[in-house]
């Protein structure tokens, strides 16, 4: 939201800092333009309160950092059409999500695969959900599909209108080390690159092994735990020890993989690496 927001009378403030979890004696939060900036008691925060364009009393309850979403495949509106749900996103909110981060729209219906197309459907989808805010959430969108037919310029071009995120995975190479010129050039550019994980998803889509990633080094392992199948334990542990991507764990992957992955990284000093999607 634009202008200021306080929130008074929280009974805990979480921090989102798994080390220090709970912000001992603060009861107050002061937002502005859609970011926190100011965390305390009433007391200290009075005339922040006072000049505040809204203010709620949270009546001793807990207030949180949302929750992010950091693979969300999602299709200019509010909806995915391979798994035929619609509204979805604004629904998220009631769960405490109040940000997702697309993988790709890989599921929008006869996705392009030649380079004008691929930068047309990634700059559109970026350009719609900075104008649309289903819930009040924010939609980081516009992840372009790395394919064979992208070059240099056109991740220029992308960089230029904005787009920093890319998903590698469903193009149509042959071999996924064939992807590499693709990865470089996206992360040249500045452009964060996820990197499917695990088996084939979709159609014509490739396994990606350990060794492809360790191949690739993207920013990102997606799904680490699987999505649809896991990867095996000691290709997962050569990934977290000789990398320093991002480890995503997913709701929809292997419990067992998440926990043991989630067990290895704190007892590791890794923590800060994982996501959650």
């Amino acid at each position: 939201m634009s202008g200021t927001l306080a929130v008074v009378g929280a009974g805990t403030i979480l921090s989102g800092d798994y080390r220090r979890p709970v912000i001992d004696g603060a009861d107050t939060i002061v937002c502005a333009d859609g970011l926190i900036r100011a965390v305390g008691t009433r007391d200290e925060l009075r005339e922040q309160v006072e000049r505040a364009d809204v203010v709620v009393d949270a009546h001793g309850t807990t207030v949180a950092p949302g929750l992010i979403d950091s693979h969300c495949h999602v299709v200019l509106g509010d909806y995915t059409p391979r798994q035929k749900t619609v509204d979805f996103l604004a629904s998220y909110v009631h769960g405490g999500i109040t940000s997702v981060v697309s993988p790709g729209e890989i599921h929008a219906p006869g996705r392009p695969h030649d380079a004008a197309g691929l930068k047309a459907l990634a700059i559109a989808a970026r350009a719609c959900f900075q104008n649309f805010r289903p819930g009040g959430m924010t939609v980081h969108a516009g992840s372009v599909v790395l394919e064979p037919t992208l070059r240099e310029e056109d991740f220029a071009d992308l960089q230029a209108a904005g787009v920093r995120l890319a998903k590698f995975g469903f193009g149509r190479y042959a071999d996924p080390r064939d992807g590499l010129p693709q990865v470089r050039a996206a992360q040249a550019h500045g452009i964060i690159v996820t990197c499917h994980s695990g088996g084939a998803s979709i159609p014509g889509s490739q396994p990606i092994t350990p060794e492809h990633l360790l191949y690739l080094r993207p920013d990102v392992c997606g799904h680490v735990n699987g999505g649809p199948t896991s990867l095996r334990a000691d290709g997962v542990d050569r990934i977290i020890e000789e990398t320093s991507m991002a480890l995503q764990l997913v709701q929809a992957g292997n419990l067992r993989s998440a926990v043991r992955i989630l067990t290895k990284c704190y007892e590791e000093g890794r923590f800060d690496r994982i996501v959650i999607g």
